[in-house]
């Protein structure tokens, strides 16, 4: 599984890819998990508005930090 977690380094940002992060803990999954600060490459992957969370190449989540439980669901 790859995860991308796209955004600038805001405090957004940084709060979405915790949460990846925890999730993937408490779930036990072992992803690669890529920060994406370059702009040029968000765009690339459709994401126009950070925080994003890509899976797979599919875009989960744009412009908001999900929960925790959100994640939970989308890597299971």
């Amino acid at each position: 599984m790859e995860i991308k977690v796209c955004g600038p380094g805001c405090a957004n940002c940084t709060r979405a890819e915790n949460i990846v992060r925890e999730a993937l803990a408490e779930a036990g999954i072992d992803a690669q998990l890529y920060k994406i600060t370059d702009f040029a490459e968000m765009a690339k992957l459709g994401v126009l508005s950070t925080p994003a969370i890509v899976i797979n190449g599919k875009i989960k989540c744009v412009g908001k930090v999900p929960s925790k439980n959100e994640v939970l669901e989308w890597i299971k």
